[in-house]
Formats: C-alpha cells, sequence, structure tokens
C-alpha cells in the first residue's frame, strides 16, 4: 500500500500511532494483527530509517532474552538498578515472559543475528549487557537492512503510513477525557492536520534530542515528555537520562573506567568497564563526579588515557529511562492513550540494563497495539497484571526517590549543563518558566520542548 498523504484538515481511523520506530511498528503491526478490520495509521517524519532503533551509530541492536530458567535472576536485577528510579514488578516480569516470543518475531523477519561459528552450532550468541555479567544478551547487525524488513511487513499488513508529518498536540474529547487523536503538522511548510482516532498510541522516543550534545539517532524531536504532559499522563523517572563521556571533537566514546585515576577512585575503574553510561547509585558514580567536578564553562573535562594519553570530555545525552507510566497493556494513566518505547515506563528505573529498551519497545509495542486495536473494536479485555494506580506510583516514588536525587546527575541532567552547574539548578528552571511564559502560544513546538525540559528538570513531588 503506498503512503498515505492526505491534503485534508481532518482524517478519520481507528488506531493512530504516533511515531514508526521500533515501538512504533510493533504496535501498528500488532494492531492491525489483532483486528485485520481497523483502520490503523502509523505517523512518521520520515520515510527512512531514524531514531535510536534503526539509525544509531554501531548498526546493530541488542536486546536481552532471559530463558525461562533465567527470568527471576532478570527481574531482579532489573528491580536492583531501579533505584532512587521506580521500576514496577508486574511490567519487568512482562519482558521476562515475552521475551522469546518477540526474538522469534525478529527471526522471522530474517535479520542478521550475531552466531557462534557452525562448527559449534551455529546458535546465536549471547552476551552481557551493560550493567550485568550474565550472557542473557543477542545481537543483530544492519539497521537499514532491518528497518525494510519491519517495514515491509508493516506495510503487508495494512497499516496506512502518513509520511512527512510530527506531533505537536493530542486532542481530547470535550471536558478533558479520553484522547481521541492527534494535532499533526508538516514537516516542510507550515500545514496542519487533525487525525481523530478511537485509540491512541504514543510510541515518539525520548528526550535526548532536545541536547546540544547527543548521541541518540537522528529525527528525533525530543518533545515526548511534553506531549504526554499536556493531557495530565503521570510520567515517572522523567529526570532519568542515559548520559555517555565521550570526546570534545568526535563525540567517540571514552568509558572512564578506562583513564588513569588518583588513588582512592582507581578501584572503582573495573566496576565502571562493566557499563557505559552514568548511572544513578551505585559507587562508580564517584568517577562522573570526579569528572565533572573538572568541567570548564564549557563543560569540557580534561582527562587522562593510559594510551591516547590526554582527552577532553563532555557528556552526551543518549537516552532516557522516564516516559509514561504504562499498566502491563501499554495503557497510561489517560483513557484512550497508549504509549511504548522510549516515552513509556516502569518497567526499568533509573538505570536499565543494556538490550533491555528493545526488549520493551518489542514486548509493549505488541501489548499496546493488541490492547488499543481491542478497545478501538469495543472490546476490552484484562491485561493479565494488575494496573498500577496513582496511589502506587506515589508510595514507590516517595520511598524510592532519595534525596541523593537532587545532587550527582540531576545538575547536568539538563541543556547547558555547565552553566546550570554555576549558576543553580533553581535559577535555570525559573529561567525556563520565565520562557515558556513568554513563548507565543502559536509556536507549538517550542512550549511543548519547555515542557519537556521542565519535566526533566523537576524531581515528581
Amino acid at each position: 500500500m503506498p503512503p498515505h498523504r492526505s491534503t485534508c484538515a481532518t482524517v478519520d481511523c481507528d488506531v493512530l500511532v504516533l511515531g514508526a520506530g521500533l515501538a512504533g511498528m510493533r504496535a501498528a503491526l500488532a494492531a492491525k494483527q489483532a483486528d485485520a478490520r481497523l483502520r490503523v495509521t502509523l505517523v512518521s517524519p520520515r520515510a527512512r530509517s531514524a531514531g535510536s532503533s534503526f539509525a544509531n551509530r554501531n548498526n546493530a541492536l541488542g536486546l536481552q532474552v532471559p530463558r525461562e530458567d533465567e527470568a527471576d535472576a532478570f527481574v531482579a536485577e532489573v528491580l536492583r538498578l531501579a533505584a532512587p528510579g521506580l521500576a514496577f514488578e508486574p511490567l519487568v516480569r512482562a519482558l521476562a515472559e515475552d521475551a522469546q516470543a518477540r526474538l522469534a518475531d525478529l527471526l522471522d523477519l530474517g535479520l542478521n543475528f550475531r552466531r557462534e561459528p557452525v562448527t559449534e552450532g551455529g546458535s546465536l550468541k549471547r552476551f552481557p549487557g551493560c550493567f550485568s555479567t550474565a550472557p542473557r544478551a543477542v545481537i543483530f547487525d544492519g539497521l537499514r537492512a532491518a528497518h525494510a524488513a519491519f517495514l515491509a511487513r508493516v506495510r503487508a499488513s495494512g497499516v496506512e503510513l502518513l509520511y512527512g508529518h510530527e506531533a505537536l498536540g493530542l486532542t481530547r474529547e470535550t471536558g478533558g477525557g479520553r484522547v481521541c487523536g492527534a494535532r499533526l503538522q508538516t514537516l516542510r511548510g507550515d500545514a496542519s492536520l487533525t487525525v481523530r482516532a478511537k485509540t491512541v498510541i504514543a510510541a515518539l522516543g525520548g528526550p535526548a534530542p532536545l541536547f546540544a550534545r547527543r548521541i541518540c539517532g537522528p529525527g528525533g524531536t525530543g518533545l515526548a515528555y511534553g506531549l504526554l504532559a499536556s493531557v495530565g499522563t503521570r510520567l515517572v523517572n522523567a529526570p532519568f537520562l542515559q548520559f555517555f563521556w565521550v570526546e570534545a571533537q568526535t563525540l567517540g566514546f571514552v568509558n572512564p573506567g578506562e583513564l588513569l585515576w588518583q588513588e582512592g577512585l582507581a578501584g572503582l575503574a573495573s566496576q565502571r568497564l562493566t557499563h557505559c553510561p552514568t548511572a544513578f547509585g551505585l559507587s562508580d558514580f564517584a568517577l562522573d563526579l570526579s569528572l565533572l567536578s573538572r568541567r570548564s564553562a564549557q563543560g569540557i573535562a580534561l582527562a587522562e588515557h593510559p594510551s591516547r594519553g590526554a582527552l577532553s570530555l563532555v557528556l552526551a545525552a543518549h537516552a532516557g529511562n522516564g516516559g509514561a507510566f504504562i499498566d502491563a497493556a501499554g495503557r497510561t494513566s489517560v483513557p484512550g492513550l497508549y504509549a511504548c518505547g522510549e516515552c513509556a515506563s516502569g518497567m526499568h528505573g533509573a538505570n536499565r540494563l543494556g538490550g533491555a529498551m528493545v526488549l520493551s519497545a518489542l514486548v509493549f509495542g505488541a501489548r499496546s497495539g493488541a490492547a488499543a486495536a481491542l478497545e478501538a473494536s469495543g472490546r476490552r479485555e484484562s491485561s493479565g497484571s494488575r494496573t498500577p494506580k496513582t496511589s502506587d506510583a506515589r508510595a514507590a516514588e516517595r520511598d524510592g526517590f532519595l534525596p541523593g536525587l537532587r545532587r550527582g546527575m540531576q545538575r547536568h541532567a539538563l541543556p547547558g549543563a555547565g552553566t546550570a552547574a554555576q549558576t543553580g539548578r533553581g535559577r535555570f528552571v525559573e529561567g525556563l518558566r520565565d520562557t515558556a511564559k513568554r513563548a507565543d502560544a502559536a509556536d507549538r513546538e517550542r512550549l511543548l520542548a519547555l515542557s519537556a525540559l521542565l519535566v526533566l528538570g523537576e524531581p515528581p513531588g
């Protein structure tokens, strides 16, 4: 089916999926598979592969795939890494329960997974992910080919593709009720389009594109938190972003565990080598704090590498661990609105296992798509797990978000980190508020970006 390019001011569908990365395509496919009679529309700013899913610098993706006898260990590891954020155990269990089925989906697409030598059976090769020494992750290479295979499957299912648009607003029923569509704007020009839908799935990616220094895939807007907050969606873990230390000129990755450290910190270097991003709550975060303390006004920290010599390092935003707090079917706290991928949270907390985001995109993409289709067709089945209520989330946040949240990473989990660290977090956030007040109400994109930044800057109350 050719891409849908409507020139009408308003169009209708049954299930609207915002975002065509791995999570969005999986959600659209699941919705169509759940009920082929439904009109499922997938919105994508660009026709080519983009975002962290299909356009990262490694040209490969890894995903955690615990076997049945590894499920308990996987869940325990995810929960251990969650503090001082929030991870809801039923969501973590859902990852473990669906992992093998979602791997089978990718194998059916013929993706290029790394395998053991044929002489050793040719089985999938398993790797440890960041923050773990357990080899539960598998890796596939060739993201352009993977995107093409996924897109072909989505097209063949009958999903309608709406290219060249980005979401700048979610629409609700009169009186602020359920979400019933979205307001879109073309990337080229200022034409707008309203899509009315029975259910909406947000698969909009994370906040890293808002940062000047970033190593996320291209094409994202970073507006997801602002869009979700605009309709009162319950957000969790929003302040917890993954940052990487990179060389200032090349943005090439540097693990602080490889650097030369003075006595007292050198013992933490080997621990840091087990994970790439900075981390909340772990002892080796002391290495990051040491580098932060050395930064210039431009955010550059000087460090010594044993073989590469003096390095100029900066922090680059990679991905967010926060987003809409969902239940096991991908439902948010707002009726009619589902979420999956990097703009959904609760299945990991402040830190996450390497490969768990890809697994989450596949698992909750499939679950949210199926559940949204059932609701759009007039049916609604139990998710098989108790939906997290607001009281659950608030209690978990009260116990889990430690006072240390206001220190450490929170200082630089904002754009212009060097300035923020020098002038104080409070003044920076107040400046954002003032800018938001002065912004032209018609400049929807700017307002959403400011809203997203305020979400990042303010820990939950």
